[in-house]
């Protein structure tokens, strides 16, 4: 770094030793500066596809072919490429008109121009529109190259092939720009225009047809992201939106410099006072007929230990399970399903033994999916369609309501939540789920989870955190009181009108729900992909569960104190009860559990990548990065207090409990792939293959010493429900179709 700041040192100095190249270069900007909407566009672009991980991971997905996601085929392979083209193409024209024009703020002068100087100027003129056109195929291309790098090894051919067709076209393309006067028989230097009557009448038809373009394809992203931006995918999205951004951007640069006013600037100022009425992310809410009597803790672990005594009564001690399962967007989802899903497939027994799961984030859409499938009813591939779900492109609709619909709701005062970003994620998870799991649980009520009758499904406690004051706010089917959840605020109380709150009827007995993919978005919406989401009663918010603490841990220990202090009291007749904890880890380098390895592979190098130590303006930055970083602390104090506190009590039970085996909390863990696993809402086929393959210790990386235990610990959890191993092993290899089977 200390290169850069010797080199930034004699830059400034020639400068200030040469001030007349100074000011001519000031003139050189001044004359270029109407383009800069492309030049801002194409840093964006940049930053999101070299230096983003989920921008890496939307190449890697398009060049990965297989089927355990839908992230790739031929249509979104030709819409990225149609969609590089436009952005490549308004770069190129609105920088070349926006330069053809005589702005009266661009004949000032600093100097006067020298031939040499002037010789640059229509050099720069001429080839700088050239080179933002080009920009895009450039960018991607290099992109492609790089993220081979993100593999440990045998990264997809694919990947090679697209990157060097990107960088062929991108040089075809500046190539074509060069010759184009040639074939129109243009002459080089084109006289400057004063407004847009003077500019040919082909030059204005181009103009209007890419106006008409973008609105249209606006109208049909605001119309319905699922479907549109759904097959098109992410990348596609991205590219039209910054062929949108230029252009538009180009027209307010080009209308604030010919009446000479701040447009943009102006722009800024109405957003931020159109932000003071139009917040349109208000938590979805449906009112229930019928009100939904929420129960305490204490009767719904009584409910619990009536329905497993008397549906094992030959199990001397039964084994309690809460489940704390950890945030991390997609990543967290697939994992935690996968986690369930193949131990419910396992042993059928284990969901009527799991009386809690606490969630955070990612881990809340995951522990929302397996529940909405222990609701059906339906005994049979939970960890197959809970994956066939999950593995689902939700990126592409949130980023494409980010960049259209809710983007123009910035720029209108009135609130429409038909617009809310939020919505549309939950949208998307909605129909995921019609298809996948083969009901309408995500769209419907939260608490109707438990109101069927055709299967037991555990308390669910989704842990989102508020804006205003920082604790944790639940959404749950027991009722969160202060007294047993510290510093936890009931999201069903808050979402009452205010004036109800303090009713303790309406607080048990729940007169308002919020479908189940609204519950899942709650503890979910880690920004700016999701919104914070507004409660109507106060006007207060709430954020992603992981801000407050990531791991689920916190919440988990406080169910986890109720439970004990109910077994120890005599009256309660808990004393077969055996409480137990699993805990779902999804980070790869967890402080808790991952030992550190001196080796380092692609996939470790990213994730430490988020917690090196930084150099850059560390003054002002090391108060954000400790607040960050202050989240994970805090769960890695709740796990080690939940072990803590089960030695304790283990060892003053009253009762034998090795009958359900020694272990007394179980730990699920990601160690580092062979290829990174990203965080946000899609995921690619081979990190979704990764994922599966830890299911069985398999599938890490080859370069790193870390080691995951989750056969192990799926066998210990059987052991403790059974008494011995399960004779089914979903890590064992599936027979040979050509094998016959012993009579």
């Amino acid at each position: 770094m200390i290169w850069i700041a010797i080199v930034f040192a004699a830059v400034i100095g020639f400068l200030l030793y040469r001030r007349d190249i100074f000011w001519q270069l000031l003139d050189v900007y001044h004359e270029l500066k109407p383009c800069r909407f492309s030049v801002i566009v194409a840093l964006l672009g940049a930053f999101v596809f070299l230096k983003n991980e989920q921008g890496t991971e939307v190449l890697r997905a398009l060049a990965e072919r297989g089927e355990l996601t839908g992230a790739t085929n031929v249509l979104r392979l030709t819409s990225f490429a149609i969609a590089l083209l436009a952005w490549s193409l308004a770069s190129w024209y609105s920088a070349r008109v926006l330069l053809d024009f005589d702005f009266q703020t661009a004949r000032a002068r600093y100097v006067d121009l020298t031939p040499k100087w002037r010789r640059i100027h229509r050099f720069l003129r001429r080839n700088v529109p050239r080179l933002l056109g080009a920009l895009p195929l450039f960018i991607v291309g290099l992109s492609l190259l790089r993220t081979r790098a993100s593999y440990e090894d045998n990264p997809p051919r694919m990947l090679t092939i697209l990157g060097w067709l990107a960088l062929i076209g991108g040089a075809i393309l500046w190539l074509l720009f060069k010759l184009r006067r040639r074939f129109l028989h243009s002459p080089a230097e084109a006289k400057k225009y004063s407004g847009l009557k003077q500019m040919h009448r082909l030059s204005r038809g181009a103009l209007v047809t890419m106006s008409i373009l973008s609105i249209a394809l606006a109208l049909f992203f605001v119309f319905n992201p699922i479907r549109f931006a759904g097959n098109l995918g992410t990348g596609a999205v991205l590219g039209f939106a910054a062929a949108c951004w230029v252009f538009w951007g180009s027209v307010l640069v080009y209308l604030g410099a010919l009446h000479r006013l701040p447009a943009l600037t102006l722009i800024v100022a109405w957003v931020a006072i159109c932000s003071l009425t139009n917040d349109n992310h208000d938590i979805r809410t449906i009112s229930r007929p019928v009100p939904f009597q929420r129960p305490q803790l204490i009767d719904a672990l009584r409910a619990w230990h009536d329905q497993v005594v008397k549906k094992y009564p030959a199990r001397p001690v039964h084994p309690l399970f809460i489940v704390a399962t950890e945030g991390g967007g997609i990543r967290a989802a697939y994992w935690t399903a996968a986690v369930l899903g193949s131990m419910q497939d396992t042993e059928p027994s284990f969901a009527d033994h799991v009386f809690a799961i606490s969630g955070v984030s990612g881990g809340s859409v995951g522990a929302s999916v397996f529940a909405a499938l222990l609701a059906d009813g339906t005994q049979n591939d939970f960890a197959k369609r809970a994956e066939e779900m999950l593995g689902r492109d939700f990126l592409s609709p949130a980023v494409a309501a980010m960049l259209y619909p809710d983007f123009l709701q910035r720029l209108w005062p009135w609130p429409y939540p038909f617009l809310d970003r939020g919505h549309w994620l939950e949208e998307s998870w909605e129909q995921a789920g019609k298809t996948s799991i083969g009901n309408d649980r995500f769209r419907a009520p939260f608490f109707d989870l438990w109101t069927t009758n055709r299967a037991y499904v555990p308390a669910l406690f989704l842990n989102g955190t508020s804006v205003e004051s920082g604790n944790r706010i639940i959404v749950s089917n027991i009722v969160v009181d202060e007294k047993n959840f510290f510093d936890a605020e009931d999201a069903t109380r808050k979402l009452l009108p205010e004036a109800e709150q303090e009713d303790e009827s309406k607080r048990t007995n729940a007169i308002v729900d919020l479908p189940l993919s609204t519950a899942a978005h709650f503890s979910a919406r880690f920004t700016y992909v999701s919104p914070a989401g507004r409660f109507a009663s106060d006007g207060t918010h709430e954020v992603d569960g992981g801000y407050f603490e990531n791991s689920g841990a916190a919440t988990a220990l406080d169910v986890l104190r109720q439970v004990m202090d109910a077994i120890n009291d005599p009256n309660n007749h808990f004393a077969d009860v055996a409480p137990k904890i699993i805990m779902i880890s999804n980070d790869p380098l967890s402080a808790a559990f991952a030992p550190q390895s001196e080796t380092e592979s692609p996939a470790t190098k990213a994730e430490q990548a988020k917690s090196e130590p930084g150099t850059f303006l560390e003054d002002a930055l090391a108060p954000v990065y400790a607040l960050l970083n202050s989240r994970e602390a805090r769960g890695t104090y709740a796990q080690r207090a939940i072990v803590r506190a089960l030695e304790s009590f283990y060892q003053n039970a009253h009762v034998d409990l090795s009958t359900v085996g020694p272990t007394k909390v179980y730990v699920f863990r990601l160690a580092p792939a062979k290829v990174p696993l990203p965080l946000g809402w899609m995921l690619s086929n081979r990190a979704a293959n990764a994922m599966q393959q830890q299911l069985c210790d398999e599938g890490k990386s080859d370069k790193t010493e870390i080691e995951t235990w989750n056969k192990q610990m799926r066998e210990q959890i059987i052991f403790s429900l059974l008494g011995h191993a399960s004779p089914s092993d979903p890590c064992a290899p599936a027979p040979h179709p050509n094998t016959a089977s012993a009579p």
